[in-house]
């Protein structure tokens, strides 16, 4: 779905999941449409669904979120080139790095960050697919993990919210040091959505799943000179 601001030229487009909709102005997922008021001026979105940072190197994935993301960078072209903010890895952090420590029978600190690192590996040689194709990418790392007990969650969650956080933490700093290598920007605003406990702090949204407008000047500050 195409969303945001589909008037203006943009500045820069956002592709990626849900948490891709926090850039389109949405306060909540359930109120997001092709058009969105309040979109902010600039900011077009291109919303491709659950997909997953570790399977889009992989063709035909379940969700299709390659071909997706290959169908809409034609416009990114049309538009100037100019950067693309890559929205992905929270459901990995939420469940399935998780799960893949699990599957290596590694359920336990040093197997989440094994796992954790093979996530990063897989995003990152997407993300340099992309840059070596000439396009611009920048990374924005996913945000906190929601508050809501595992068992009381609609979506597939394994952990308590600090390790799921925890995992987040790691993620995010293992994607760093790849980006930093290859000369790719990375934006987190995750050191301000949790606290030093690794709680997720209340505010942080109105859905209890995606980051609410309220957080948008954070966005725009560590944003400023990249985009």
């Amino acid at each position: 779905m195409r969303t945001g601001d589909l008037v203006n030229p943009p500045r820069y487009f956002v592709i990626g999941d849900s948490h891709s909709l926090f850039f389109a102005g949405a306060e909540k997922i359930l109120d997001t449409h092709a058009e969105v008021k309040n979109a902010h001026a600039g900011v077009r979105v291109v919303h491709v669904g659950s997909g997953l940072a570790s399977s889009l190197i992989k063709p035909n994935a379940r969700n299709l979120s390659r071909e997706k993301i290959f169908k809409a960078l034609p416009e990114v072209r049309e538009c100037g080139n100019v950067p693309v903010v890559m929205v992905f890895g929270e459901m990995d952090c939420r469940f399935h790095i998780r799960q893949r420590a699990q599957a290596m029978g590694k359920d336990n600190l040093a197997g989440w960050a094994e796992s954790a690192q093979i996530t990063a590996l897989r995003y990152i040689s997407f993300i340099m697919e992309m840059k070596l194709a000439g396009f611009r990418p920048v990374v924005y790392a996913p945000p906190c993990s929601t508050p809501r007990p595992a068992d009381m969650h609609e979506y597939f969650t394994i952990g308590t919210t600090m390790e799921r956080n925890w995992l987040t933490v790691q993620f995010t700093g293992m994607l760093r040091e790849l980006c930093r290598a290859r000369q790719i920007e990375v934006i987190t605003l995750l050191d301000q959505l949790i606290d030093e406990k690794l709680n997720t702090r209340p505010d942080f949204s109105t859905d209890t799943v995606h980051v609410s407008q309220k957080w948008w000047p954070l966005w725009e500050s560590r944003c400023n000179g990249l985009l």
